[in-house]
């Protein structure tokens, strides 16, 4: 323990003392008990006391391996005599803060539990470092090496002080020798080193520890297409192509220019209609009727990144790289054998939908995605992405419905989703949060015109989406209402006014917040960066609007305790919860949507601006990966309580009670606390956030 917390719990010191001292120290090379004695912040005696504790329980601490393993698998099923036997064989350890513990490349030589502290598990790729997880209280290292080829497959560095129990390699195999129980038990820690510790938790629910392989998410795009390709070259006859096809059983070829370079794909489609509807000659060469819109993915892609690119190209064929060497075709019908099939078929029923009663089925049947995604071991950011794109379908069919009846719209216009919706975050039963952005008309006569129509317009799809299951919101943030329906000009003029005015007076910033993660579902994209582009020239000529924007945001404190406790509510309907919208979600996605803004990133999505904020060095390249997982824990936690609360009957809630998580999870729930704080900083930091100026 260290000496401040123990004065802090003897009653000897002040926490703002502490504070205070510590900020000293980030300048001195003095200790922190020295410190304290200068600045008048605790008695001598006192000091002297809890450095006198410190060492005694530091001593305790180091003797009592036997109470720490009998409450860690495998161990906690062995009797007292022979947890004794291992206990004799392992050591503690400290390691300093950024200390490298474990090597990758190197032959193993220990076995490590870890008791405390925080470390992450990395791998060099190419010249730069990739981070595959975090290690905490439970946690072990070492184990991979020294039951495969002897090589350390990865590297362990810690990012504070951390305490591990050591085992050498002949007592670990000993040990193995002796319970050959444990043998089984490594064995699969082998396996669960090749994924994210992170994906590992929370794969399977917010209850259960058990391991799940994310068979979706570990097949990569190389081992989904089939063996049979077909290649034609661009000078092959009709008669050709359509042999080899049928030969092989293949619906789609790669064509091939005189370079032997990339031209496009063509299938039977393709062939019959040239042939039997246009009466092309069968020794025709196929060069005119290459399909040449060209959707490529590289073969180390994973099969989510194909089904998501499907889905957002509106395409049932990918064209597979690997460099510039082309591998083969992907088709939907390859991704149908496996897990896509739920998702796939729900898209074609969403855009075959003819009426809003039956895309509130269809909205239904989300859920069960989600359910699908969530039970295969999905990232909690890429089933968002699923469900997010499944929810811009449904928006963009009720639409076209109304287009339907309304008839065309008299000029461009672009249907954004805000907040959740528009940062492809959204999980269950989201409420609307919408605007709608038109071209500006030429003349008073067509803006009247205009204006009527996406009047109407609006109101109909707004409408619409309640019918199919998208509530209205609760704050008015839609369409329908004047502040979020203009044409180009007004809505330059309105978020010049929001900018300039209402962020600097701390008015209506919920409706900013919400707002500023704007995104074009439907319609015109140009006019969405347009109006991107002068929301970002207004944040450079108003940089004040951003820091009053920050202030409350970076004021949101996180529910730890000195001693990184959980911080619950004491009583209530929510009595020993934590809020992780409250104080995690929404703190952190508003603290890098803020600095995305200032850094004039231009991405909506809260881990693609993260990436892209590390990208510019406004976010430590080597603190970004440890920031999105942050983002993965809250989202993932967000989308089982939701899921419980549904299969229990209960209202939607963000409220979690740590006591009823395992202790890992309660490790990586607090450490991704610790990461918004730290988030909070850089962006007071950055946009030079002053206390009650």
């Amino acid at each position: 323990m260290k000496v401040c917390n123990i004065l802090l719990k003897q009653g000897c010191i002040e926490e703002e003392s502490i504070e205070k001292a510590l900020r000293i120290q980030a300048g001195s090379d003095k200790p922190i008990g020295e410190i304290l004695l200068e600045i008048g912040a605790v008695e001598d005696a006192a000091l002297k006391g809890a450095l006198d504790l410190q060492s005694d329980l530091q001593k305790e601490l180091f003797s009592d391996k036997a109470a720490f393993l009998e409450t860690t698998e495998p161990f906690d099923g062995l009797d007292a005599a022979s947890l004794a036997q291992i206990c004799e064989t392992m050591e503690w350890k400290q390691f300093a803060t950024g200390e490298l513990v474990q090597k990758e490349g190197t032959p193993g030589e220990f076995f490590h539990v870890v008791k405390n502290g925080l470390a992450k598990i990395f791998m060099e790729k190419d010249g730069e470092e990739k981070i595959v997880g975090f290690l905490g209280e439970g946690d072990f290292f070492g184990a991979t090496a020294l039951l495969s080829d002897g090589i350390n497959p990865s590297s362990v560095v810690t990012i504070e002080q951390t305490l591990c129990l050591a085992q050498n390699k002949e007592a670990f195999t000993a040990m193995i020798e002796i319970h050959p129980q444990f043998a089984g038990y490594f064995n699969q820690l082998i396996i669960r080193q090749s994924r994210t510790i992170f994906s590992k938790l929370l794969a399977t629910g917010t209850g259960a520890m058990a391991q799940v392989e994310p068979f979706l998410y570990s097949k990569r795009v190389k081992d989904l297409i089939s063996p049979r390709q077909v290649f034609c070259a661009e000078g092959d006859t009709l008669e050709e192509a359509a042999r080899r096809l049928i030969g092989e059983d293949v619906k789609t070829a790669v064509v091939i220019d005189s370079n032997k370079k990339l031209l496009g794909t063509i299938g039977l489609k393709e062939l019959a209609d040239a042939s039997l509807l246009k009466g092309a000659s069968p020794r025709q060469t196929i060069g005119p009727i290459v399909e040449k819109g060209l959707r490529a993915i590289n073969s180390d892609s994973y099969f989510f990144d194909a089904l998501h690119e499907m889905m957002r190209k509106r395409t049932d064929t990918l064209i597979v790289m690997t460099g510039e060497k082309i591998d083969g075709v992907l088709t939907s019908l390859d991704l149908l054998q496996f897990r896509g099939r739920e998702v796939l078929s729900l898209i074609r029923n969403i855009e075959d939908a003819r009426s809003f009663d039956e895309l509130n089925l269809l909205r239904q049947d989300v859920e069960s995605v989600l359910r699908v995604l969530i039970g295969d071991g999905a990232v909690a950011s890429h089933a968002c992405k699923i469900v997010s794109e499944l929810n811009d379908k449904i928006v963009r069919r009720a639409i076209r419905l109304s287009e339907k009846t309304l008839g065309v719209a008299p000029i461009p216009y672009a249907w954004l989703g805000l907040g959740s919706e528009g940062r492809k975050e959204q999980t269950l039963l989201t409420d609307q949060d919408n605007a709608i952005l038109f071209d500006s008309p030429g003349n008073s006569e067509k803006a009247r015109s205009a204006e009527e129509y996406f009047k109407a317009l609006s109101d109909m799809v707004v409408k619409g989406l309640n019918e199919c299951g998208f509530p209205l919101c609760k704050g008015n943030i839609m369409a329908t209402n004047p502040r979020y329906f203009g044409d180009l000009s007004s809505w330059k003029e309105k978020t010049t006014r929001w900018i300039s005015v209402s962020a600097e007076k701390g008015e209506d910033l919920v409706d900013i917040y919400t707002f500023l993660d704007f995104r074009a579902v439907y319609g015109s994209e140009i006019l969405e960066e347009t109006l991107r582009s002068h929301v970002i020239g207004e944040f450079r000529k108003h940089p004040y609007a951003l820091r009053m924007l920050a202030r409350p945001i970076v004021s949101i404190p996180i529910p730890l305790g000195f001693f990184k406790n959980f911080l619950v509510e004491k009583n209530g309907k929510y009595k020993n919860t934590v809020n992780i919208k409250t104080h995690g979600l929404l703190p952190l996605s508003t603290c890098v949507k803020l600095l995305a803004f200032f850094g004039e990133v231009t991405e909506v999505n809260t881990l693609e601006r993260i990436r892209g904020l590390a990208g510019k060095g406004i976010i430590p390249a080597d603190r970004s990966e440890f920031f999105e997982q942050a983002f993965e824990t809250f989202l993932a936690l967000k989308i089982h309580n939701n899921l419980n609360n549904l299969d229990q009957g209960r209202d939607f809630s963000n409220n979690i009670n740590p006591a009823l998580l395992g202790a890992k999870q309660k490790q990586l729930l607090k450490d991704s606390f610790l990461a918004v704080s730290e988030v909070q900083k850089i962006t007071k930091d950055v946009l030079r956030v002053v206390d009650n100026a």
